[in-house]
């Protein structure tokens, strides 16, 4: 068996719920990896922190806002060959406690406050796709 050595990163992300509305945020046109589709707040986990205090800063950076992160709803693992990289991505529900959402431009240009069932009419990133069918 033969391992190809590679970087490995660990992620978080939270799906915000506010009176019965989810938070999505559109990726900026800017972004190397699936511009313009839709998403929820979150990044990696740096070396040394937890994982709920990985997801509270991501979320801060990203959106502004202030969330209570309740449990990991869903988890998953995906790699790439061409970039030699793995990404294990843990997904919080969380639920929002203060600020108004102001993005990040490098990150996102647009977000919307949606039901479940609006959410998946939206051009969706993979995992969120498939977390919007598992919820």
């Amino acid at each position: 068996m033969s391992l190809t050595k590679g970087n490995f990163y660990l992620a978080c992300h939270g799906l915000i719920r506010k009176n019965g509305e989810y938070l999505i945020t559109k990726r900026a046109s800017g972004k190397n990896f699936m511009a313009g589709f839709w998403d929820i707040p979150g990044g990696t986990v740096e070396f040394g922190e937890k994982l709920e205090q990985a997801l509270r800063r991501e979320i801060k950076e990203e959106t502004g806002l202030r969330v209570k992160p309740l449990k990991i709803i869903a988890a998953f693992t995906s790699s790439s060959e061409k970039y030699h990289h793995q990404v294990t991505q843990l997904t919080y529900l969380c639920d929002y406690v203060s600020g108004q959402v102001k993005l990040n431009p490098k990150e996102h240009s647009e977000f919307h406050w949606l039901r479940k069932s609006q959410i998946k009419k939206f051009k969706l990133i993979h995992f969120v796709k498939d977390l919007m069918i598992q919820i």
